[in-house]
């Protein structure tokens, strides 16, 4: 690495690293390394459409000859795109993105099966500045990790304008606020909470990369990715804005369309025989912004004493902890997260009349069916079988940071699991959702 030697060699290393320490949410390793491998993609010239420059060599740094095949050529483009992707994900807690998207110049890649079966494809006519990018899938160019690619850029986007937004804003964002009044925050909106996911192609479009049948159980970890990152994009955008007390409030009905969205994938997934911990680490997060919601409409009707629903939120905000605290069984992340979503809960704890509320909607033996839990790997609880709340102080019950690193869609439920009763009880938000937000 020090000598530059085997230099994109090094990179590509790198990049398994990251994610390993990103599994096992190192975050100050995840740092250096998204840091470390956009500076050496950049003088190494990926960031250029065909990842190699023929000017500007007056310029110090353009290490990488031309590329001898289109073997290479897809190497590069993969590699780099890996990079930003690692770079966008490792940004969600609030984080400039270390490079912008107006230097993003390279191709997207090409389809895996054609990079694998190293066919003689044309380049991909999309990049990150083509229009419509988010809405428009070239069949001979697109599958599911094109889609992910794609659906972690949009999630860069809500980055960025949370980012940029707050750098100079006078204060903080506030449920007095109507988000809408935002330039720019009207055409994000539409784009995530809509637009992305009503425009997959069709064979992507019904199909949350989970299939269960009697052949054997399938996951696309991409595919299913695809249709929740989405929805966590959402969340960030309007979490700030969330007003309960108000049926009309928009911010309110997308985090909470969001949260039961990822809810039911999670759903969906759990009823099969698969293993949710082969899933791609950044679930963990997704999973965690659902619950964050969750914690906020629990506290909502606590305060209004409606502990019928309050009941069924319990039941889902552990839902989405014990989803965490099985993915922490090979991956730390998930316990990391949910230890995050700990302090976050306990102000309810300490608030809500239920008697075990952090038993409320778990099986009572929670680990013994022979599809998500096995019996011989329960994760191993406190006495009462619910984890320990932290002794630390208040945290805020809002969108906590600490995501990654610390410091700052549609998808049907299954009958047997839907929750009628944790509904947003306001008819009017659904309403709401599609129509023009307030005085917009």
């Amino acid at each position: 690495m020090a000598s530059g030697e085997d230099i994109f060699s090094v990179m590509q290393a790198c990049i398994l690293l990251s994610w390993y320490f990103y599994q096992e949410g190192r975050w100050v390793e995840v740092w250096i390394f998204a840091a470390f491998q956009t500076r050496v993609a950049v003088p190494l010239r990926l960031n250029y459409p065909g990842t190699f420059s023929t000017h500007g060599h007056n310029s110090p740094g353009a290490y990488l000859a031309p590329p001898k095949d289109l073997k290479d050529l897809e190497s590069r483009r993969r590699t780099w795109w890996m990079t930003i992707m690692f770079d966008r994900i490792a940004s969600v807690g609030g984080w400039i993105h270390a490079v912008d998207e107006r230097d993003l110049g390279t191709e997207l890649p090409l389809r895996t099966e054609d990079f694998e079966s190293e066919a003689a494809i044309p380049s991909n006519p999309q990049d990150i500045s083509t229009p419509n990018l988010f809405i428009h899938h070239p069949p001979q160019y697109t599958d599911p990790f094109l889609l992910l690619i794609k659906a972690v850029m949009l999630f860069g986007r809500v980055t960025d304008f949370n980012v940029r937004g707050n750098l100079r804003a006078p204060t903080a964002p506030s449920k007095n606020q109507n988000p809408f009044y935002l330039d720019g925050f009207k055409e994000l909106d539409t784009l995530v909470s809509s637009d992305f996911l009503q425009n997959l192609p069709h064979i992507y479009k019904n199909n949350t990369g989970v299939t269960d049948a009697p052949e054997g159980s399938r996951l696309d970890t991409d595919l299913y990715m695809v249709h929740i990152v989405p929805h966590a994009a959402t969340i960030t955008l309007h979490n700030p804005y969330i007003d309960f007390t108000d049926p009309r409030c928009i911010s309110t009905a997308r985090c909470v369309n969001s949260a039961r969205c990822i809810l039911g994938a999670y759903y969906v997934l759990s009823a099969t025989s698969l293993d949710i911990s082969r899933l791609h680490p950044f679930v963990t997060i997704c999973w965690y912004l659902a619950a964050v919601v969750q914690i906020q409409l629990c506290k909502y009707f606590i305060e209004i004493n409606d502990s019928d629903r309050e009941s069924t939120v319990w039941g889902e905000i552990n839902v989405l902890r014990f989803a965490m605290m099985e993915y922490g069984r090979r991956s730390p992340i998930g316990t990391r997260q949910e230890r995050l979503l700990q302090g976050l809960m306990r102000e309810i704890v300490r608030m809500t009349a239920q008697k075990q509320p952090l038993e409320v909607g778990v099986p009572l033996y929670p680990f013994s069916h022979t599809t998500l839990f096995r019996t011989d790997e329960s994760p191993r609880l406190t006495e009462g079988g619910a984890a320990p709340l932290p002794t630390t102080p208040d945290s805020d019950s809002g969108l906590a940071t600490g995501l990654s690193p610390p410091a700052p869609g549609h998808v049907s439920v299954p009958t047997s699991h839907q929750r009628s009763a944790s509904s947003w009880p306001l008819h009017e938000i659904s309403g709401a959702s599609t129509s023009s937000p307030q005085g917009v």
